[in-house]
């Protein structure tokens, strides 16, 4: 896969225009989301980097997997299944979504998956690169590694790709809940009495899985992103589903499986519901 020149990104969310404007550099990248006839788009980008990228914008209903070397999917976690239905796996696939509902499915149909730690926000088509971190791929089913060009989004192989999966989800089943729920910027949670719930959510993770997540990485997590407003506290805040059930359910259905109780985490997940159902 050295000869990788078109990117299809999947999602036209924050997440895919940041990357979409940044791969544009080295890259052919067209933009598949739920616009009419094709389109060319421009893409401004403030914040920790700046620029502006012209990028094809394209129905997802038109994607046709051999237009691409190389697909990233960015939608929220319950759009993946619709996102990459057009998709074989012939062509490799990222799915870069929250939570780890998606593994079993990427094992299934020969995806493979990345992992986005950078911050942004959109408006439009403009977006707000919020906090540098990296893009960390891998695969569960064998595929060789692969490697882009240089940029800002720092694109990197990981070995352990189901590791980092599980650090995300930690991250994402300590911080996203309290931020939504209480209205909170994500460094609130190094502080009392947020820090006391983050940690009984931490508590109750731990034992549900074999891969270790350090309290160390979390905090780093905070104060890496300490101004910015989670993703689920902003779907709050506009009306939008939240991605509760795929990062919060799967957690609470592993709890089961395994006959281990937990309190913190199903309570959460029924007031982010009943939350997102008064918006």
């Amino acid at each position: 896969m050295n000869s990788i020149k078109r990117i299809g990104i999947i999602g036209n969310g924050a997440v895919g225009l940041l990357m979409a404007s940044l791969l544009a550099d080295d890259y052919e990248v067209t933009v598949y989301g739920r616009s009419g006839s094709p389109e060319k788009i421009l893409i401004s980008r403030t914040g920790v980097t700046s620029g502006s990228a012209h990028v094809s914008l394209q129905s997802s209903a038109t994607l046709e997997e051999t237009d691409q070397d190389l697909f990233f999917v960015t939608t929220k976690a319950h759009q993946v299944e619709q996102a990459t239905a057009r998709l074989s796996g012939a062509v490799p696939v990222f799915i870069c979504s929250n939570g780890i509902a998606h593994l079993d499915y990427a094992k299934q149909r020969g995806f493979h998956i990345g992992v986005v730690e950078h911050g942004v926000t959109k408006q439009g088509n403009t977006i707000e690169h919020r906090g540098l971190g990296r893009i960390r791929i891998g695969s569960m089913t064998g595929l060789l590694p692969i490697t882009l060009q240089d940029s800002p989004l720092q694109v990197i192989w990981e070995e352990d790709i189901e590791q980092v999966v599980i650090e995300k989800l930690f991250a994402n089943a300590i911080i996203n809940p309290i931020t939504a729920l209480c209205r909170v910027t994500n460094g609130a949670l190094a502080n009392a009495p947020y820090r006391e719930i983050a940690h009984s959510i931490y508590e109750e993770l731990t034992p549900l899985f074999s891969k270790r997540v350090s309290y160390a990485y979390i905090e780093s997590i905070i104060e890496r992103t300490a101004e910015n407003r989670s993703s689920m506290l902003r779907d709050l805040e506009e009306g939008r589903p939240t991605e509760v059930d795929a990062i919060l359910k799967p957690v609470i259905e592993k709890a089961e499986q395994m006959k281990i109780s937990l309190t913190v985490i199903p309570l959460l997940h029924k007031l982010i519901i009943g939350a997102s159902a008064s918006c």
